[in-house]
């Protein structure tokens, strides 16, 4: 909606006290004046033509038009003046969690849960339609209304150039997201940014303050799959939404999260097998020799392999012993779409670094 000047939207909206700042505009507490409904508004200043700022809130706004999530704040009207752009948009009452947190100092297992599970949820819509948020941090997880026990939190869409960026790199923010939720620091922490990478790069997480003994190894266990350094062995937002510590599902098999570690599995059975038929193949070798036998052959087991009690004459002349492992070996058979959803997940990591280096 057009206004002919900024005047005209204080006949429609009542702006109350500011919410915050930000690096695009300055967010206001807004009364709808014939409803007396609350709502967010954003004042942000229209940048000058052929400025790169104009590209990124006009992407800002078309990307809160086409979203629709429960998760995810919800714009209601877009107003244009001369020199401004007014969106309005829900508003949350309760702070954001970086606020939060500094207040409760860490979250229960069950409220980090409950955030994560949203969180997640959310970016797995927006990396469905190819959007990548790019900026999740506490301060951009906005909390609907004063929490008594659980914590309704929205995130808030800010739009960053996605060079050099794809959706793994929300999947790492989630993890320090949680990481921060449950014992009130972050995962890596370091004076400078260069030594902050270097750590990231060069060190796995840890757990080692005193709180990480309360916490769940399943917690912990999704931690470590959450925050690796390289973006091929994280989990997707998907499989984050289907982990047994969301779902609850302590009966659910661990499966790998990426096709890598199928791949990675996949080749140590195959060596566990192969080292097993090896040795049942020497020991069966060993039996044969009448100076290795034993003196009386019976049905009883012999280290790793084991002879049949009673073989028919025909069956005897084709096979005269064979081999078991004390511990049947059993293959696991992945479901099929989910193995279509490693591989795709792969094969997105292994394009996107072809082309940075094209």
């Amino acid at each position: 909606m057009c206004l002919e000047n900024d005047a005209e939207l204080l006949e429609i909206y009542q702006f109350g006290r500011k919410l915050g700042k930000g690096s695009f505009g300055v967010v206001f507490e807004a009364t709808h004046i014939e409803t007396q409904t609350q709502w967010a508004i954003k004042v942000v200043r229209r940048p000058a033509a052929g400025n790169s700022r104009v590209k990124l809130l006009e992407q800002e706004i078309n990307i809160l038009k086409q979203v629709n999530h429960a998760y995810i704040i919800h714009l209601k009207e877009i107003y244009n003046s001369a020199h401004k752009v007014y969106l309005v948009t829900e508003l949350c009452t309760g702070g954001d969690l970086k606020q939060m947190l500094q207040k409760k100092k860490f979250f229960t297992e069950d409220q980090t849960r409950h955030v994560i599970c949203s969180l997640a949820d959310a970016i797995a819509y927006l990396h469905k339609r190819d959007i990548v948020h790019r900026d999740l941090k506490l301060e951009n997880i906005l909390v609907k209304n004063p929490p008594d026990k659980k914590v309704d939190g929205r995130i808030n869409i800010k739009v960053r150039c996605n060079r050099g960026y794809s959706h793994w790199c929300d999947v790492w923010s989630i993890g320090v997201v949680m990481y921060m939720l449950l014992c009130g620091e972050p995962p890596f922490v370091s004076t400078n940014k260069e030594t902050l990478l270097e750590e990231i790069m060069n060190k796995e997480v840890t757990f080692t303050q005193p709180i990480w003994t309360t916490v769940s190894d399943a917690a912990k266990s999704l931690l470590t799959c959450l925050l690796k350094e390289d973006p091929a062995y994280r989990m997707s937002a998907n499989q984050l939404l289907e982990n047994p510590w969301i779902t609850g599902d302590t009966n659910v098999p661990a499966v790998p999260v990426n096709v890598l570690e199928m791949m990675r599995e996949h080749l140590e059975l195959q060596d566990r097998t192969q080292t097993q038929e090896d040795l049942c193949l020497t020991s069966s070798e060993d039996t044969s020799d009448p100076h290795l036998a034993p003196r009386a052959a019976s049905a009883e087991t012999n280290g790793n392999c084991r002879s049949p009690a009673k073989l028919s004459p025909e069956r005897d002349k084709r096979d005269s012993s064979f081999c078991t492992s004390p511990t049947s070996t059993k293959l696991v058979l992945y479901d099929y779409n989910t193995t279509l959803k490693h591989f795709d997940h792969a094969f997105s990591y292994l394009r996107l670094k072809f082309m940075a280096l094209k």
